[in-house]
């Protein structure tokens, strides 16, 4: 392409950009702030709904404007139809507008818009005003457009044609020359040519951030605009896009209109279903705060809003719903657990691979709640009067049949007795009830104070008491808590009638009460002042009736409800068996992370296998599924994960568990070599344990290290018996060669810092200016006095080095950061350097590889690496890669 025809591309983009941001302010300007006028005769008490429709419009075409404003077009396509006419479209990130001139001019998600991610000379068919037409990409330029002294300009531009060949432009400016004399011409001539370069040339990173690609490539887009009832994860090597591909994909499903009748139908009945629409419909977790910081940015770019409550870290999210929506961890108004991250009871094969565990646990859950049934049905047969043999041969039959039998089926068979049960469940409560409250009379009569002494010793008695699990079938759930609003005397005399139903209960079935039960200890401190024998008996008769029958009322709701106290009895059970546990726990109420993760997976399976049903849907408004609304209000309509290797098994079932039950939207990226968890996922076999629906595609292209280094990395997984087959391949037409990595061995903190220092000297000066640069330390404690030390060492250049403690305190632009090497997934830097990769080899030596991998590939040119003493063992043979210095 001669120079005349880059200087009149230059010289049209810059024109085009400037019509459509004028355009867009023009927009901006004329936009109305009262959507009501559009309305012919408004009434904001009965058409709330569509006024709200209107406002959203309203505003995302502002917003839509806005960004035009900012970057009018990404892209210029010159496509041939299948009769030789060309014609030229601009591509816009998101939105578009008319455009005064008559140039075409469409958002990247529109059917045209794909056709940017075709590779140059290739065709595909869109269908356009209802019409399936074929186009041919014949030129391809891509922007990335900004003002510059109050004129538009586009730096890093890349100009691909089907027969020249891929060209990198510096400056669409910088190509149109100054004027002015003679020498000016020249030199300006010169700055052109140099302007211009053959292939891809590497963009210098001076930003932290998330890489921005507004372009996916062919395999990419094919990805990424996947139907929305998909589930997939796309694997990949550092700097091949994966995160742009799934942000992408989700601003794309966020827009209606972009949405076939299927997507919009699911998209529309499960935003109804929560009151939520459809584009605050989701989720993305991703595995630290420091990364959720870079995708609030790349969200933003791609004009998606993303507040906190919808990028979430995974714990965070998790220790939330735990303790506010399941009831598993303890509050001052119930829970089971308290949480305690630090614990490491389990054993290492469970934290490697939790399958057979939580398959265990499932299976014991079962096994528990068969019981109570069984127990039920025997504890009626034992108690019934002789009116009420029909019922007991009812739940004989029922309870003889449940192995084998799915609980779905159970529950269905019970909803149809539900109603005859409750009526002879009342009709016994009759005559206990008022046995009891003389019981309750005659204490208080008495003794008046007994209730109020009551409350005092109740105080005193501890939560972690030996649980009674048949108690809780004593009573209705209404009364078997006390009132956390309550007074202490209400809540006494009600902790009274519950320990004289269980015993009453023990004494008529001739059991023990448990020695440590909360029963046992008030029926212990009451003395003499319980019932005789024959009121006891007859009280126990009653109750046992009652209890066995309560068993099957309402049944459905301890699939779920009960799990967290299953997991007690399982753990107590389970708690010599050293394939499941390293130690019995020193407390019963403490839980572990992965303990957790356990309860909330079973919880939210049991759970989505109940909403499946029918005959539960049609009642789920009804009090008894509370929980499963409850459960219902955290499923959304997209679930997106960044960096799924570094999540558990448990961990992202339970993101897809938080999926849509009718579409079940869950798409996840990561990289096996890149896991730095010790209980992250380790193969696509235990991906397809989460959900056998998740597919699978990988992407090699990179687009963010140089040859030199991309070698490298292929060096370090070849040394760590890592996967090759997902080695990084740069385009063809990269020219961005790089360097040798640098090494400095045998070297205290200090000497470490002075020389990291220097190489960033010989850094700032190679690319002539200043680059992002990263400095990993092996701890978090080491953060500070390395940020230290180098600071010392860079104040003569004027630069200083920031600790980012906790991955956070992101510093200046300029800023040399230094961060513990766990902070870093996810993100880029022009220059990265190891300090003591010696003393993480010891400190970590089950992860040491993984981080290796991990922090080398964020260099995207420069890397580093100091070491104490010498290079570990296993790095011996790669000294022949390195060199001590760049310049």
């Amino acid at each position: 392409m001669s120079q005349v025809e880059f200087e009149a591309l230059a010289e049209e983009a810059l024109r085009i950009f400037s019509e459509i941001a004028n355009g867009a302010s023009q927009k901006l300007a004329s936009a109305t702030h009262s959507p009501t006028n559009s309305f012919a005769s408004g009434n904001t008490l009965t058409g709330g709904k569509a006024y709200q429709n209107l406002n959203n419009i309203s505003q995302t075409n502002r917003e839509g404007w806005a960004a035009l404003r900012r970057e009018p077009s990404i892209a210029r396509l010159v496509l041939e139809d299948e009769g030789g006419q060309k014609r030229v479209v601009y591509i816009a990130r998101k939105s578009s507008l008319p455009l005064a001139s008559g140039q075409e001019f469409a958002s990247y998600g529109s059917p045209i818009g794909r056709l940017a991610e075709l590779p140059v000379g290739e065709e595909a068919s869109v269908t356009l005003h209802g019409e399936q037409q074929f186009f041919s990409l014949i030129e391809k330029t891509s922007f990335r457009p900004a003002i510059m002294d109050s004129e538009w300009d586009s730096t890093g531009n890349q100009y691909r044609h089907v027969t020249l060949g891929v060209f990198s432009i510096d400056s669409l400016r910088a190509l149109l020359g100054t004027g002015g004399d003679e020498l000016d011409q020249i030199l300006g001539q010169a700055a052109v040519a140099s302007g211009v370069q053959a292939g891809i040339s590497h963009q210098i990173r001076t930003a932290m951030g998330l890489r921005d690609q507004p372009i996916l490539d062919q395999f990419q887009g094919e990805i990424f605009r996947l139907p929305l009832d998909s589930q997939l994860i796309i694997l990949g090597p550092p700097g091949t896009g994966k995160t742009t591909t799934l942000i992408k994909r989700l601003g794309q499903k966020l827009d209606i209109d972009n949405l076939d009748e299927n997507e919009r139908r699911i998209a529309n009945t499960s935003s109804q279903n929560k009151n939520i629409p459809h584009e605050s419909n989701w989720l993305m977790f991703t595995p630290s705060e420091l990364l959720k910081h870079y995708l609030k940015e790349a969200f933003n770019r791609e004009q998606v809003p993303a507040p906190d409550e919808r990028i979430r870290t995974w714990t965070s999210y998790r220790d939330d719903i735990a303790r506010n929506t399941l009831g598993i961890l303890r509050t001052v108004n119930g829970g089971k657990y308290q949480f305690k991250s630090e614990m490491t009871n389990l054993a290492s094969v469970v934290i490697a691979d939790p399958r057979l565990w939580y398959e265990a646990f499932s299976d014991f859950h079962d096994q528990r709640l068969k019981k109570q049934l069984k127990d039920g049905a025997a504890i009626v047969g034992e108690s019934a009067s002789v009116a009420n043999m029909a019922v007991v041969q009812q739940l004989l039959k029922l309870a003889n049949g449940l192995d084998g039998r799915q609980w779905v089926d159970v529950y269905r068979e019970l909803g149809t007795q539900e109603v005859q049960l409750k009526v002879t469940l009342d009709d016994s409560k009759g005559i206990t009830e008022q046995l009891l409250k003389q019981e309750r009379n005659r204490v208080y009569n008495r003794d008046k104070e007994v209730f109020l002494r009551l409350a005092q010793f109740l105080e005193s008695l501890q939560q972690d008491d030996e649980p009674d699990e048949d108690a809780e079938f004593d009573e209705d759930d209404t009364e078997t808590t006390g009132n956390p609003n309550g007074s202490a005397i209400e809540n006494a005399v009600k902790a009274y009638l519950a320990a004289l139903r269980t015993l009453a209960r023990s004494r008529y079935r001739k059991r023990s009460l448990p020695k440590n039960s909360r029963a046992s200890k008030i029926i212990q401190w009451l003395g003499d002042a319980l019932p005789a024998d024959g009121v006891l008996l007859e009280i126990g008769q009653r109750i046992s009736f009652q209890n066995g029958l309560r068993r099957f009322v309402n049944a459905s709701k301890r699939y779920v409800g009960d799990v967290p106290t299953s997991y007690r009895s399982f753990r107590k059970e389970m708690s010599g068996a050293a394939e499941f546990y390293r130690e019995p726990v020193s407390n019963p109420l403490h839980l572990s992370a992965m303990e957790l993760d356990a309860i909330v997976l079973l919880m939210l399976r049991n759970g989505r296998t109940l909403m499946s049903q029918d005959f539960i849907e049609r009642e789920l408004d009804l009090p008894r599924y509370e929980l499963l609304r409850s459960l219902s209000s955290l499923f959304r309509n997209q679930i997106l994960v960044d960096e799924a290797t570094d999540f558990s098994m448990l961990q992202l079932a339970c993101m897809e568990g938080l999926t849509t039950l009718k579409g079940r939207s869950f798409y996840a990226c990561g990289d096996f070599n890149q896991r730095i968890t010790h209980t992250g996922v380790r193969n696509m076999e235990q991906i397809a344990w989460v959900s056998p629906r998740i597919s699978l595609k990988s992407i090699n292209l990179i687009y963010r290290q140089s040859r030199a280094l991309n070698a490298f990395a292929g060096d370090l997984l070849l040394l760590v018996d890592g996967d090759l087959k997902a080695l990084g391949e740069l385009p063809k037409e990269s020219t961005h060669e790089g360097v040798k990595p640098v090494l400095l061995q045998e070297a205290s903190a200090d000497e470490a810092a002075r020389w990291i220092a220097q190489r960033i000297s010989e850094v700032e000066r190679m690319v002539k200016q200043m680059p992002t640069i990263a400095v990993l330390v092996n701890t978090e404690d080491d953060v500070k006095p390395m940020a230290k030390r180098l600071s010392l060492h860079l104040e003569e250049v004027n630069l200083k080095a920031v600790a980012c403690e906790e991955g956070k305190g992101l510093g200046e632009v300029a800023d040399v950061r230094v961060f513990d090497i766990q902070h870093i997934k996810g993100l880029e830097f022009e220059a990265v350097f190891f300090v003591g990769v010696d003393l993480l080899a010891e400190q970590n030596p089950e992860l040491f590889d993984r981080y290796l991998y991990v922090g080398a590939t964020r260099a995207a040119t420069y890397l580093g690496m100091t070491c104490y003493k010498k290079l570990p063992l296993q790095m011996r043979s790669l000294l022949p890669k390195f060199t001590d210095r760049w310049v």
